[in-house]
């Protein structure tokens, strides 16, 4: 049974693979566009929270 799931598993990574490779090629005439400037903070926020989350669990406990 593990060595049939291992088998499964391959070809499916197999024909994932395939299908990443047979998309064409994206047209770079687009203007690069910089990165918005609220999303530093955005993500120091996001992991504040999430620590202050993860601390008040801890806490409960």
């Amino acid at each position: 049974m593990k060595n049939n799931s291992k088998k499964i598993y391959s070809l499916a990574f197999v024909l994932v693979c395939g299908l990443l490779q047979a998309q064409e090629s994206f047209p770079d005439d687009v203007q690069d566009v910089p990165a918005d400037d609220y999303l530093p903070l955005l993500f120091v926020t996001a992991i504040g929270i999430a620590y202050w989350l993860i601390h008040k669990r801890k806490l409960v406990k």
